[in-house]
């Protein structure tokens, strides 16, 4: 029996046949998109970026941006790539005198061969600025370069900290006649765990001046935490606890002997750049047996 369809029918049917050829025709289409083609828009739409982003880099906008940006950024009077240093060398940190008691700190790490900075911190040094001929009561920070050691603190150490570090009790003293950090607390020196030092000596590295302990030229000169009183000290470099406790962190990554500091004026670094292991570790051109009675 042959059944014949109206007009709606028809128009419905063919519809239909119309819905169920779509996909086969997108198929079709696409099969056609080849690599090349698709190759071709990529780079379009590479060059396009390029072109946005040239544009951004050209706009006034941005050149305003970097020129405030160049202002408020601090200019350094160093080059941490001119410091002569053993090759094992990791950390490095420099403290650049400003004005008076004040500096600035700068930490870098070594990676690939290359100094990365790793923070900046503003600290406090000695009461009397710094010098290159120092003596004990002097109150100054005394300039070169020298090696960080025997990290210390009244604080607990933290994940990360050296395996060498030493929580420090009453029982500890900074020897003067040794200059370095002892358990007997009848030897005269600095009693780094007692009440007087909490919070400056929370973490503490020794700046490794005078490692050979000459009479009269300074002991216990540290990179230390800041307290809430003191603006200056008797020689130490002072800065804020949450970067000592970075620079911990650091100097547990490298470890002993490849943790150095870099201490002078801004604009007199020339002088200390070749510096390091000269001198029996005092700073560079200083005469011990120089005469000459210390500021109080």
């Amino acid at each position: 029996m042959v059944h014949l369809l109206s007009a709606a029918g028809q128009a419905a049917l063919l519809s239909l046949g119309l819905a169920l050829m779509a996909p086969c025709q997108a198929l079709a289409l696409t099969s056609d998109y080849g690599p090349g083609q698709a190759l071709e828009e990529a780079r379009n739409a590479e060059a396009q970026r390029l072109s946005r982003e040239q544009a951004r880099e050209e706009s006034p906008e941005y050149q305003a941006f970097l020129e405030n940006a160049a202002q408020t950024l601090p200019v350094l009077t160093f080059d941490v790539n001119r410091f002569t240093l053993p090759p094992e060398a990791g950390m490095l940190v420099v403290v650049e005198g400003t004005k008076d008691s004040f500096c600035d700190v700068y930490v870098y790490e070594k990676a690939a061969g290359s100094w990365c900075q790793k923070l900046t911190a503003a600290g406090h040094l000695g009461l009397n600025g710094m010098n290159s001929h120092r003596r004990v009561g002097d109150k100054t920070t005394p300039i070169g370069v020298f090696k960080l050691n025997t990290p210390f603190g009244q604080a607990s150490p933290k994940k990360g900290f050296p395996k060498d570090y030493i929580q420090v009790d009453p029982s500890y003293v900074w020897s003067d006649d040794a200059n370095r950090l002892v358990k007997d607390a009848q030897v005269p020196g600095e009693k780094v765990g007692t009440p007087p030092y909490v919070d400056y000596y929370d973490y503490v590295l020794d700046m490794g001046f005078n490692p050979e302990a000459i009479p009269d030229q300074g002991s216990a000169l540290f990179l230390h935490c800041e307290g809430e009183i003191w603006t200056s000290s008797s020689g130490c470099v002072g800065i804020p606890r949450d970067k000592m406790e970075e620079i911990m962190k650091l100097y547990g990554t490298w470890g002993t002997d490849r943790c150095f500091i870099a201490l002078a004026p801004e604009n007199s670094f020339d002088s200390i750049y070749d510096t390091f292991g000269t001198n029996h570790g005092l700073s560079p051109g200083h005469d011990p047996s120089m005469a000459g009675s210390p500021r109080e």
